[in-house]
C-alpha cells in the first residue's frame, strides 16, 4: 500500500515528463525565405487532423534567434491567410489585413518591390512580393488538392 502512495509522489517530483505533449509529424511545405531570416510554411499532422503553420524568425529580436510558429489550425484559416495576402497584393501602401491573432501590413509603393510586415504575438517579420507569390502558389495548390 505504501508503494502505491509513493508512485504519485514520485511522478509529481519527476515533473511528470511521461505525460508531456506528444510531438506530431511536421512537413515543411515550402521554404519561403532562407537563412538568416527564414520563413517556412508547414503542415502539421495530428491523429486525424491536419493544421498548417507559418514559422519565421522574429526580426524584432536582434541579439538572439527567436523562432515563432503561427498556427493556422484549419484549412479555412489558411484560406483567410491567402485571402489577406491576395487583398493586400492588390491594395495600396499602408493597407492592413487584421485577423484574430495576427496582422499583415503592406508597405512600399512599387508593385514589384512591395514589402509586407507580419505581426504575430509580439513577433514581427517581413517579406517581399516574390515571397508572397510563392506563398499564394503553394496555398492555392493545397486548396486545390482538398477538392
Amino acid at each position: 500500500m505504501k508503494q502505491l502512495l509513493l508512485i504519485p509522489l514520485f511522478l509529481h517530483m519527476s515533473g511528470g515528463h511521461w505525460f508531456k505533449k506528444a510531438s506530431y509529424p511536421t512537413v515543411d511545405l515550402m521554404p519561403v525565405r532562407m537563412e538568416p531570416w527564414p520563413i517556412n510554411l508547414q503542415r502539421v499532422i495530428y491523429y486525424t487532423d491536419t493544421c498548417y503553420a507559418f514559422q519565421f524568425r522574429d526580426q524584432s529580436t536582434m541579439n538572439a534567434v527567436a523562432i515563432k510558429t503561427m498556427d493556422l489550425e484549419t484549412m479555412e484559416q489558411l484560406k483567410y491567410f491567402k485571402d489577406g495576402l491576395t487583398a493586400l497584393k492588390k491594395g495600396a501602401n499602408g493597407d492592413i489585413a487584421e485577423f484574430r491573432n495576427y496582422s499583415i501590413k503592406k508597405v512600399g509603393t512599387k508593385k514589384e518591390n512591395s514589402w509586407y510586415i507580419l505581426s504575430y504575438d509580439g513577433a514581427v517579420t517581413n517579406f517581399q512580393e516574390p515571397q508572397v507569390n510563392r506563398m499564394l502558389y503553394i496555398i492555392n495548390d493545397l486548396i486545390a488538392s482538398q477538392h
